[in-house]
């Protein structure tokens, strides 16, 4: 609203300034400027019109501009993150900092998630109207009755891994076996992890999954508590990595499961009766991930603002992986993959995360919900 108080300030100036010189020009033909002899140097009758006049618009601007505050009611939008607040979710926070989300009408409500599972249940239920969810996670949400979609990707291609520190010499998924692995129940890294052995041929019988709350991953694996986490290249990996340890990483996507990765997504429900909302959403949204492509140090100064304890270098870093992995090959703008690039995500989470064949692609995502001119790659 502070840019709409502008426009109507300049506009009301301008006239009120017109109006002044009008009364000016026709106060000098009537009247020929006379002091009496005086020596005193008269008011000048410009100087106190102006000064009338500069009152006068202050109030009808303010009058105005509160009246159109009064008028105009944002739509109020909660959104829900896939995990704990981090360096890879800064232009969400840019979006919200610098009025993006306002200036197109919405009034957004941000909150932490705890895994993309529980936060496609959260929102698939209604509790948050827009969430952040990988499409491993969407895929089985669907198959358990969970009715959602995926509105907008935003990670053309998953950023999850197998994390691990270089001592521990693990240099390929089947090197997990006989393993203690580390993972949060409902997260994205533990979903598609399915995907992964299938297809790099690891026996998950033989792996010892250690089940820790997400935020337990970064410690448990320093402390040897465990040989390996699930997690994310733009997450823990970044975290061990400026804590000083020889971190490996064997990204899900190079491993046999490029995935579509992190997407805003929405119920059915909520799509089918707010979709400009949803288009206002990602307008905004992307609007801050292309901004953040040219200066994601500056991003991350927005998050910081609401985590001031967060590291800045973890932060920067975590983004700048998430930045790494916003387009395929067929990608023209953000929030773009092309039919293809769906069925290939559809096809390796019915054949290894056992989803029935009967998802079809389409039941993963809607184009109906993007809006026209996305930031071009």
């Amino acid at each position: 609203m502070n840019m709409l108080r502008k426009i109507l300030a300049m506009g009301l100036c301008v006239l009120f300034m017109l109006v002044s010189v009008g009364c000016n020009n026709s106060q000098n033909s009537k009247s020929p400027n006379n002091n009496n002899g005086s020596d005193k140097a008269p008011v000048s009758k410009e100087k106190k019109e102006d000064n009338v006049s500069d009152k006068v618009t202050d109030n009808v601007t303010d009058k105005v501009a509160d009246k159109v505050e009064e008028d105009v009611e944002l739509i109020p939008v909660s959104f829900r993150l896939n995990y704990t607040a981090s360096g890879l979710h800064a232009p969400f926070y840019m979006a919200l900092e610098k009025g993006y989300y306002e200036e197109v009408g919405l009034d957004v409500t941000m909150g932490e998630g705890t895994g993309s599972g529980t936060t496609a249940k959260l929102v698939g239920t209604g509790s948050d109207d827009i969430g952040l969810v990988d499409s491993a996670s969407v895929g089985s949400s669907i198959a358990a009755g969970i009715e959602i979609k995926i509105v907008a990707p935003i990670y053309a291609v998953n950023g999850f891994g197998v994390i691990t520190l270089e001592e521990n010499g693990i240099n390929t998924p089947k090197d997990l076996e006989g393993k203690k692995v580390g993972i949060a129940t409902g997260d994205g890294p533990s979903k598609l992890f399915a995907a992964v052995a299938g297809a790099s041929g690891v026996d998950e019988s033989k792996i010892n999954f250690v089940t820790m709350d997400s935020n337990s991953k970064v410690t448990s694996l320093i402390n040897g508590q465990v040989d390996a986490v699930l997690g994310g290249a733009d997450n823990e990996a970044v975290r061990i990595k400026n804590m000083g340890y020889n971190v490996k990483v064997l990204r899900h996507s190079d491993n046999g499961a490029p995935t579509v990765g992190l997407s805003v997504i929405a119920s059915e429900t909520y799509i089918a009766n707010n979709q400009e909302t949803i288009k206002k959403f990602i307008t905004a949204t992307m609007r801050a991930w292309n901004e953040a492509r040219d200066n994601p140090d500056g991003a991350v100064d927005y998050i910081l603002d609401d985590f001031p304890t967060m590291d800045r270098k973890t932060a920067v870093g975590g983004l700048e992986v998430a930045l790494s992995s916003l387009f395929t090959e067929s990608s023209k703008t953000l929030g773009d993959l092309s039919v293809s690039d769906w069925e290939k995500c559809r096809d390796l989470l019915v054949e290894y995360m056992g989803i029935d064949d009967s998802l079809k692609a389409t039941d993963l995502y809607t184009f109906e919900c993007l809006p026209d001119n996305l930031p071009a790659r």
